[in-house]
């Protein structure tokens, strides 16, 4: 927050007392127990300037409460109606094809729905063979990077429930089909941040997948660069730095507060290998 402090006087004009007025919304949301007397304190205001700009802001339903200030109802209101306003579709687009120019294969967004996740956005690369799925076709959540990403943000008694009423089909051998090997590749992307299909529904595609996530932490969806298998291993360092960094991106324009997981940009710890068909149940 701003120091006040060092601002001009209390009696500095419009601009002045406009920023003195969200340094004071700021500071209610941000303090427990807040009162004009603490506020001026800390604000580095008068009383007489704290005063009369609480009551201005109390005037317009952005400030309630008499001895303890409380953010008002106005604010929930224009809250809300910002969050409404943010929108993957409206904020995906330009992203996933920065991720294309990236990586220069195609990417993917998908939402869950009915235990799947459905394709919404897709760009193409521009490799001569390239992955592509059709808009509003469906991805199994346990074969496919999208659905593994979108899991591991889960909180972990939801992905279990979820884990527990789909069927674990089998597509190709390195399909995990127990929900033993589901939740321990889970914990792996969750500490490492982003998700790989390593030919687990189609032969000889590999795909590094993100969860997107929403103001309230929970993820909203997953972005996704898919190729084939030896091209994504060549370059997938690069590819997974592109994708998380994409998928905080988006994250972030959504409303959420964390940019990027600790471990997703470490590109040294990045599997370049196929999974360990050991813990597969083919």
């Amino acid at each position: 927050m701003t120091d006040t402090s060092t601002r001009t006087s209390a009696d500095g004009g419009t601009a002045g007392t406009l920023a003195r007025g969200l340094d004071i919304i700021e500071w209610i949301a941000a303090t427990p127990d807040a009162t004009v007397q603490r506020l001026s304190a800390d604000l580095g205001l008068s009383r007489s300037a704290a005063y009369r700009i609480v009551g201005m802001l109390r005037e317009r339903g952005y400030v309630v409460g008499e001895a303890e200030l409380r953010l008002g109802p106005v604010l929930m209101r224009l809250g809300l109606q910002a969050l409404d306003g943010l929108d993957i579709y409206a904020v995906g687009p330009e992203p996933l094809r920065e991720l294309v120019r990236q990586t220069e294969e195609t990417a993917f967004i998908a939402v869950f729905d009915d235990d799947q996740m459905c394709y919404v956005m897709q760009e193409e690369g521009p490799q001569v063979v390239k992955v592509v799925s059709k808009l509003g076709s469906r991805a199994p959540l346990h074969a496919s990077g999208l659905g593994k990403a979108y899991l591991s943000a889960l909180p972990d008694a939801e992905a279990g429930s979820v884990i527990d009423r789909i069927a674990l089909t089998g597509y190709t051998p390195t399909t995990l089909t127990s929900a033993a090997a589901l939740r321990a590749e889970l914990d792996r992307i969750r500490d490492r941040g982003w998700a790989l299909d390593d030919a687990e529904r189609e032969p000889g595609v590999r795909c590094v997948a993100a969860p997107i996530r929403g103001a309230d932490g929970r993820p909203v969806a997953a972005i996704s660069t898919a190729g084939p298998r030896d091209r994504i291993i060549a370059a997938q360092p690069t590819i997974v730095a592109a994708v998380c960094r994409t998928a905080a991106l988006i994250s972030v324009a959504l409303g959420a507060a964390t940019p990027s997981h600790p471990n997703s940009l470490d590109t040294s710890s990045h599997d370049t290998s196929s999974h360990d068909t050991s813990s597969h149940d083919t």
